[in-house]
């Protein structure tokens, strides 16, 4: 079973969260919509479309994007 970690703002709001499948992490916006994939075993992020975004674990960073504008 897949382990979801919540992410909130200042204010206790949802603005995402990180799903652990087993084989990746997944970025999920507040509604659910997939924002990117972070690979451990590469160390690699990458966008929703798989573009190649950064070495490490920047999946933070794509939620708190997306929930910005």
């Amino acid at each position: 079973m897949a382990q979801e970690s919540i992410i909130r703002d200042r204010n206790g709001n949802r603005i995402g969260s990180i799903v652990d499948n087993g084989r990746q992490l997944v970025a999920r916006d507040k509604f659910g919509n997939n924002l990117g994939y972070y690979d451990p075993q590469r160390n690699v992020t990458s966008d929703r479309n798989s573009n190649r975004i950064c070495e490490g674990n920047s999946l933070s960073a794509l939620i708190v994007q997306a929930a910005v504008g």
